[in-house]
């Protein structure tokens, strides 16, 4: 896969990383999604109820919702057993319609509906009041509750268990990962049904929870890749770090330095120290700077690598960063801007930097200017 398309898909934005607030090696664009605790936190109500009497009315529809149990109340539904949801929902087996979970707002006087979850059954009831019952400030603790949910068999209540993890941070969730099942996470990881996206987070678990049996496994699932478990590397080799760190990192090391290796493959190993990083930066600092020396020679990636270095003021790389400056691989676009945007970043303690800046402005004033501009842009989000 091609590193742009590859980039497209994740919604990466590379003029301008943002410090990862949300677990790094979760794949997706899950930050634009809220999970139901998210949502109720904005919501004036939220409802749960049985749908009956779809109606369809123009080009749309409309479907009743019974009520069955009100989450969270407001004075405006008063005595209402009954609500009208702004969509029709085909109720295909009259003795087992579906459960609908329901947050809404009040508008102009009128009940404003503005999301509505399909459930199978109604477990939905007693996690959410489970997740509004945690302590905000507590996020370990919160994340040991909803691990109790990842495989749930309502999906909508795996998938928003999932998500809570998704928008954890990697501090979070390093601080309470040796706390989870091994067991379980293990049989996740053997079973075929596990959708992929999940497994480089099940693996980073159980490397952290698990045994030296669970090292031979996730070493296993690194040297005999699948479709499935590439997507994943990322998190394998997070866990297999935690349980083998001896043999783990010269590991993710030789990925790294192997340009022959696809960008999705060397991006993971990328996201893994991103993670250990945001976990135990001070333990992990120079074995991720190791990692980058891999990595910035090479022109395809090198500008990642080299933003979190600014991002997280490492200037331990300076000369090598500064060298890729001339080279015909790295001669791209944002690859200038994002070596010129390191140089003045550091500029102010690496004097190499500082000439470096000082001879651009001679050479190339214009991208000089425009770096500028987006950093002073940088400090005002």
């Amino acid at each position: 896969m091609k590193r742009g398309i590859f980039l497209l898909a994740l919604g990466f934005l590379l003029v301008s990383i943002a410090p990862a607030s949300a677990c790094s090696i979760c794949m997706g664009n899950f930050l634009q999604l809220s999970t139901y605790r998210q949502e109720s936190e904005v919501s004036r109500l939220v409802l749960f109820g049985t749908a009956e009497n779809p109606q369809i009315v123009g080009t749309g529809g409309t479907t009743d919702l019974r009520l069955e149990k009100i989450l969270k109340n407001d004075p405006f539904l008063g005595k209402a057993q009954v609500v009208k949801l702004p969509r029709f929902l085909p109720i295909t087996d009259p003795k087992n319609p579906p459960k609908v979970l329901v947050f809404a707002d009040v508008f102009n006087n009128k009940l404003d509906i503005y999301r509505g979850v399909p459930c199978r059954t109604d477990a939905v009831v007693k996690y959410v009041e489970g997740a509004l019952a945690l302590d905000p400030k507590d996020r370990p603790a919160a994340l040991l509750y909803y691990f109790k949910y990842l495989e749930h068999e309502d999906k909508p209540i795996a998938e928003d268990a999932f998500l809570e993890f998704a928008k954890a941070s990697d501090q979070d969730i390093g601080a309470v990962a040796s706390k989870f099942d091994a067991a379980k996470l293990r049989s996740w990881l053997k079973d075929p049904a596990t959708p992929a996206y999940r497994l480089n987070v099940y693996s980073l678990l159980l490397g952290t929870c698990g045994k030296d049996e669970d090292a031979a496994l996730l070493r296993s699932m690194i040297d005999n890749p699948t479709d499935e478990t590439t997507s994943a590397l990322d998190g394998l080799l997070a866990g297999y770090i935690h349980l083998k760190p001896k043999e783990g990192w010269p590991l993710a090391y030789s990925i790294l330095a192997d340009a022959k290796k696809s960008f999705p493959v060397r991006y993971s190993v990328i996201r893994m120290m991103r993670f250990y990083y945001g976990w135990q930066p001070k333990e992990t600092r120079p074995l991720v700077v190791k990692g980058f020396e891999q990595v910035v020679p090479q022109g395809d990636i090198a500008d990642l690598a080299i933003e979190d270095l600014r991002r997280w003021q490492m200037w331990e790389l300076t000369p090598l960063v500064l060298a890729q400056a001339d080279k015909k691989s790295h001669a791209a676009p944002i690859m200038q801007q994002t070596i010129v945007r390191y140089a003045l970043a550091c500029a102010d303690v690496k004097p190499e930097a500082k000439a470096f800046i000082e001879k651009m402005r001679k050479s190339d004033p214009a991208l000089v200017k425009d770096v500028e501009e987006s950093l002073k842009y940088e400090k005002t989000r």
